[in-house]
């Protein structure tokens, strides 16, 4: 049998999230045994923020399964109905609007993988000996890389470098932008999921040998963070690592659900409007999914 087919895989994973140089953290980041994502807010050090976490906070129990019964998991209709509470949001909360936020993230279901994304936030998969990039970069430079209009060197220093073009919003249509798609994975790989405060500030040879060389999910997070604050970022950096497990064969402890960021914190203009408007699909009423460290 060809290794992950037939197995049932789970996530044994961690996350860290600093607000790097900035004043407020609009990072979200979330762990747990089906489900890792990070969202990267903007539109403001409120908006930012309240974006991301009601993205994030609404994926939070999924990650206790997805649904069998979707090809995707119900990860597409889950994250449609995200975007409809930052609509919801900004109807009820006007300074609000103009908010948005990136969505990066991965799924296991079964013995397969499930990858959403939308925005920059990158997912990456580390499997010895080589590191790959799993998606591309909804921005303006990579559209520009990939007409081959500038290098990728001069796009780490391009003045409009920050710009995508497709994030959620609570537009009608911004969902059209998602990519969801089957990812290859197998017991043993190793997955980085982050915002682009981290790959904005460390190159893909140094995530390689950070990631090759932790022993363990929650050390590659540290020392990411740490290689990314050193660098110095120049944004919000939020990391989650989690490494691929067979149920059967591992024996190693689930992960604990947890998030970090913005997510973490009950902001009062995100638990405000969730409860009074919008409860939460799984506990009737918003609350941070966290777990003491």
């Amino acid at each position: 049998m060809e290794p992950g087919v037939g197995v049932a895989l789970s996530l044994h994973a961690a996350a860290r999230s600093h607000t790097g140089p900035r004043p407020d953290n609009q990072d979200s980041g979330l762990v747990s045994p089906a489900l890792v994502a990070v969202a990267d807010g903007v539109g403001g050090n409120v908006g930012g923020a309240a974006a991301s976490s009601l993205v994030i906070s609404w994926l939070a129990p999924v990650g206790r399964g997805l649904d069998p019964e979707q090809a995707d998991g119900g990860l597409g209709e889950l994250v449609s109905a995200a975007n409809e509470r930052i609509r919801t949001a900004v109807t009820h909360r006007p300074r609000l609007e103009g908010m948005a936020t990136t969505l990066c993230g991965i799924g296991v279901l079964g013995d397969s993988a499930v990858l959403i994304h939308i925005g920059d936030s990158r997912a990456y998969r580390w499997r010895a000996p080589e590191l790959v990039q799993l998606t591309r970069d909804h921005t303006l430079v990579q559209a520009l890389i990939d007409q081959g209009s500038i290098t990728p060197e001069e796009a780490l220093v391009h003045p409009q470098r920050s710009a995508v073009y497709a994030a959620l919003h609570g537009g009608t249509d911004d969902v059209e932008g998602l990519e969801v798609l089957s990812v290859d994975i197998r017991p043993g790989d190793r997955l980085l999921v982050c915002s682009d405060g981290l790959s904005g500030a460390l190159a893909p040879q140094t995530l390689a040998e950070l990631l090759a060389a932790a022993e363990n999910p929650d050390q590659a997070a540290a020392t990411l963070l740490g290689a990314a604050l050193s660098a110095p970022a120049s944004d919000n950096v939020t990391v989650v690592v989690a490494d691929v497990l067979d149920d059967m064969v591992d024996g190693i402890p689930p992960t604990r659900f947890r998030t970090v960021g913005a997510a973490s914190g009950a902001r009062d203009e995100t638990v405000e409007v969730l409860e009074a408007l919008w409860p939460g699909p799984a506990t009737g009423a918003f609350r941070p999914v966290t777990a003491p460290d």
